[in-house]
């Protein structure tokens, strides 16, 4: 097989980053941060809120909690429909008990779906922020251009419908992206962004229409991976969380600046019954330890970029 002389041509090839959505960077070598009230630790529970059609696609890739049987599957859905009918109600009861918001990273069909959600979503006085239409619409390369900038114009006028201004981040279904996802979201006007699992803190991520805030919303570190994907204990789910917890705060004494703790959690997983008692306990133990700044992703990414 022979390749065409332009297989390994890259016009923006360079030392470090081989693209101009940010430049290199180390986090040891970073500006310190500091949070309001001298925290340590930004608190960011980033709660993923889904809507599953019954008729998702299985290419090029199965979302995580997509449909595993054949059309129509009644147990797939109603299985992720549990979360947004009961699992997150016991996650609010559980936040607000202790004085805690999240951001609910929201399907935007939801909006016209499940209305009196979206009204409980505002009275536990969390940010609304926009995940895509619904985790049928995936972002990739064989979309074609106009039809995914039609799916997050569609996706951020559902939201904002609601909300208004308030919804001001994006993150697509399942992490997905094609190479031109980030204009399209900023185009649109969103500010901040977590598609990309790559840092512990928010940078700055350019765009042809403007600079996005990057926030860190892990994957290695959700409940989604561990929970559902690798099929671990919930104790191991929590044990991890407050393991990274120590390290941030550790690393946050030992600079003087600041670090992200991102609790990504799932009501169709972490809403269970069995896993209830788990989720408070966790949160105990956070707030536990003290020097601990709860905040939505826009009041981090605002106060990351005030410093940055």
């Amino acid at each position: 097989m022979t390749l065409p002389p332009d297989y390994i041509e890259y016009p923006i090839r360079k030392r470090a980053m081989d693209h101009d959505r940010y430049p290199y960077r180390i986090l040891p070598r970073t500006t310190p941060v500091t949070w309001p009230g001298e925290a340590r630790v930004a608190l960011w529970i980033a709660v993923h809120v889904g809507h599953f059609p019954m008729d998702m696609p299985l290419k090029p890739f199965t979302a995580p909690g997509g449909m595993e049987r054949p059309y129509p599957s009644y147990w797939d859905f109603t299985q992720r429909d549990y979360g947004n009918r009961i699992g997150i109600y016991r996650m609010m009861k559980a936040m607000g008990a202790r004085g805690l918001k999240g951001t609910a990273l929201l399907s935007a069909a939801l909006a016209r779906e499940y209305p009196v959600l979206m009204d409980e979503i505002v009275g536990a006085g969390w940010e609304p922020a926009c995940a895509g239409l619904d985790m049928a619409h995936l972002h990739h390369a064989e979309v074609p251009e106009a039809e995914e900038r039609a799916v997050v114009a569609e996706a951020a006028a559902l939201l904002r419908g609601r909300f208004g201004n308030a919804v001001t981040g994006w993150h697509s279904p399942a992490h997905s992206e094609s190479a031109r996802t980030p204009d399209l979201v900023a185009a649109e006007g969103f500010t901040w962004t977590s598609g990309w699992v790559n840092d512990d803190m928010p940078y700055a991520f350019a765009t042809k229409t403007g600079t996005l805030t990057a926030m860190p919303l892990p994957q290695d570190l959700s409940d989604q991976r561990m929970l559902f994907q690798q099929n671990m204990a919930t104790e191991d789910f929590t044990d991890a969380i407050l393991a990274a917890h120590a390290t941030l705060d550790a690393e946050a004494r030992a600079t003087g600046g600041g670090r992200i703790l991102t609790l990504a959690v799932t009501p169709w997983l972490m809403g269970q019954p069995h896993r209830a008692k788990a989720f408070s306990a966790l949160l105990d133990a956070i707030l536990a330890r003290g020097s601990v700044w709860n905040a939505t992703g826009a009041e981090i990414a605002a106060a990351w970029k005030a410093q940055a």
